[in-house]
């Protein structure tokens, strides 16, 4: 089983699984088995990430409200982690966030770095577009740009999926955290959601983007089971990322990839 997630870059990026393991989920991560994990993104980078201490954290039903999601500055992340991404067996992606011209900046250094097999793209910008024509300036390594969990009434999703291809986007993820808070004791806690609770909001976004576009799309936020994956990919996903499973499970990855692989197999022996 093979996904091809920029079947349209000359670079292409071939993955032995759907299953990809997101941004600051990796560090728990057991093993890593080429053949049922497609690929690993690293933490998302920023150009000056700033010195926090460890974010809080808040329950909701079927999730969780972080403060903070993990990152790095992109110069830590390169020194601390780029000699082992020609080495890895598995596809490295890697995840950069900030305005356009801090992308623009970490993009114009990916030239000299090997074993990437593609970048991730997040922004805050009110023009998402801008933000991936700026990578897309200095890379020619397939783009996978995260749309944004809620759009303005002055423009569909379909709408933002269309800009972000025609700016460089080879796939798209579906979709950002959306921003919530969590009481925990007397105290609030304002962050990003992420759980199972999001998965609703993700088929409906990968729903949407099915019937708008023909790149591939990636699930993003809430599946935490084989179950839930199947579901991603029958609304339209080629590939799903995996994150706050993790920390309950280790394992998930594994168990999601072998469960589709089981399942792949038993629907071909069926046909």
């Amino acid at each position: 089983m093979t996904i091809d997630l920029a079947p349209r870059n000359p670079y292409g990026l071939t993955l032995s699984s759907p299953v990809i393991v997101a941004a600051g989920s990796a560090g728990v991560l057991r093993h890593p088995d080429p053949q049922l994990i497609g690929a690993i993104v690293t933490t998302t980078a920023m150009l000056r990430a700033p010195h926090l201490s460890q974010t809080r954290w808040g329950a909701v039903p079927a999730g969780v409200v972080f403060e903070r999601l993990p990152t790095i500055s992109f110069r830590s992340l390169i020194q601390a982690e780029a000699k082992r991404w020609p080495r890895s067996p598995i596809p490295i992606l890697l995840s950069i966030a900030g305005t356009a011209d801090e992308l623009m900046h970490m993009a114009k250094q990916l030239e000299s770095l090997e074993g990437i097999a593609g970048v991730v793209v997040q922004t805050d910008e009110p023009d998402p577009r801008e933000a991936v024509a700026a990578v897309r300036s200095q890379t020619p390594l397939p783009l996978l740009a995260v749309t944004p969990h809620a759009v303005t009434t002055d423009s569909s999703l379909a709408t933002i999926a269309a800009e972000l291809v025609a700016a460089g986007a080879d796939a798209l993820i579906a979709s950002a955290y959306p921003r919530g808070s969590a009481v925990t004791g007397e105290d609030m806690v304002d962050g990003f959601v992420v759980g199972p609770t999001l998965i609703p909001w993700t088929l409906r976004a990968l729903g949407e983007l099915a019937a708008s576009t023909t790149a591939p799309l990636i699930a993003l936020g809430g599946v935490g089971d084989a179950r839930l994956a199947q579901l991603c990919l029958n609304a339209g996903a080629s590939a799903l990322m995996i994150d706050g499973a993790l920390y309950g499970d280790p394992a998930a990855p594994h168990k999601i990839g072998t469960a589709l692989q089981w399942k792949i197999a038993s629907d071909a022996a069926s046909a």
